[in-house]
């Protein structure tokens, strides 16, 4: 994902209905405080080129020593959300980013994905903001009256909200004396259209000393699933035949021969594919796609990787490195290691620096030292996502 984003960061609440010794942001979950577990995963996400905490004059310097990194710039908050958000991108104008996500430090649970989510979906918007639907019963209750209120077209709004740089900026300076409690309003009331996508259930805020429990309690259940660790194996071999091009991780390159097989005999993609039918523990790759079966003969190997793909997300796992040996004479692996790495990268949606691909030989021992064939061997190391 190209990067040319801000996230600001807000910290300047002081948790009147939480406690009065110290915000709530600064309470732990686990070792590390809110914000700081916050923060964290912005920067692991690698979509942001700067981040920028707002603190609370009270605790400004506290906020500070809790971040050492050169691109996140703590600076003072105002008297109310608005003017905190305000100062906030105030302070990165001069950075020129094209777009901004402003996220309450008090909701840590948010996942990757749904950052993701925000920053693809601005593609094209001005502003795009997570809601979930309201699924508990609602009343209006007074002194005098207790009626329905239809939840239909109720939304709960979440952060993080995204928005075009420029576009949140002049709403925020237009609108510098009506009060609101969160941006998406602000441009909505300077008749800009907001698009909703939907938000996270996790990612609620933490308002009370009952939502802290809770999150102690996400954190620990959080902790115990990353102790859950698989690795996977995986190998293919296929045979030469005739042929002017080889099909090897996805990409067609040329060559005097051709690989044989049931489908398109792409050797690297089908070792990929079993070491992560391996690692989750549900049998290899002749199970779920068998050679007896014309309905994959000739199929392209990338219908395997997205099948995959989906089982690593219906059961909860994330790939932290494959490393990859494509075993043969020729044709030499290095002219195109780049490119396989990146092919392999976009068919599994991941990091190229998660992936590893090199090349050996037999030195000619063998039907591979003949030429005869091209063999892969993988292992992979996968963890259970958040």
């Amino acid at each position: 994902m190209q990067k040319n984003n801000l996230a600001i960061i807000l910290s300047g609440g002081i948790g009147k209905r939480f406690d009065k010794s110290k915000p709530k942001q600064f309470y732990k979950l686990n070792k590390k405080t809110i914000i700081e577990t916050t923060v964290e995963k912005f920067i692991n996400s690698n979509f942001f080129n700067y981040i920028i905490v707002v603190s609370h004059k009270n605790f400004f310097e506290f906020t500070k020593n809790l971040f050492n990194n050169k691109n996140i710039k703590v600076i003072l908050g105002g008297e109310n959300r608005q003017k905190s958000v305000f100062n906030g991108l105030s302070a990165a104008k001069s950075l020129d980013p094209k777009y901004v996500l402003i996220h309450d430090a008090v909701r840590p649970f948010f996942s990757m994905n749904l950052l993701k989510k925000v920053l693809k979906n601005l593609e094209g918007e001005i502003s795009v903001i997570p809601s979930i639907n309201v699924y508990d019963s609602v009343r209006y209750f007074t002194n005098k009256k207790y009626s329905n209120v239809f939840r239909e077209n109720l939304k709960l709004i979440q952060t993080p909200q995204g928005f075009c740089f420029n576009s949140i900026y002049e709403a925020h300076k237009k609108n510098k004396e009506s009060i609101h409690t969160d941006d998406s309003m602000i441009l909505y009331e300077l008749k800009n259209k907001i698009k909703l996508i939907k938000g996270e259930k996790m990612n609620f805020k933490i308002t009370t000393k009952e939502d802290y429990n809770i999150g102690k309690l996400i954190v620990k259940d959080s902790i115990s699933n990353m102790n859950e660790i698989r690795v996977g194996t995986g190998f293919d071999v296929h045979k030469f035949k005739k042929g002017k091009k080889l099909k090897i991780f996805g990409l067609t390159i040329p060559f005097d021969k051709s690989l044989d097989g049931h489908s398109d005999a792409d050797v690297g993609f089908h070792s990929i594919v079993d070491a992560i039918l391996g690692g989750l523990c549900l049998g290899d790759i002749g199970n779920h796609f068998p050679p007896t079966d014309n309905k994959w003969k000739n199929r392209q190997s990338i219908y395997f990787m997205k099948y995959a793909k989906k089982l690593l997300q219906s059961e909860k796992f994330k790939i932290n490195n494959l490393d990859i040996t494509l075993i043969c004479e020729k044709p030499k692996v290095s002219e195109y290691q780049k490119r396989f790495i990146k092919s392999v990268a976009k068919a599994l949606d991941i990091d190229c620096k998660k992936i590893n691909i090199k090349g050996t030989t037999t030195e000619t021992l063998g039907f591979l030292g003949r030429e005869e064939g091209i063999a892969c061997q993988v292992s992979v190391t996968l963890s259970k996502n958040d």
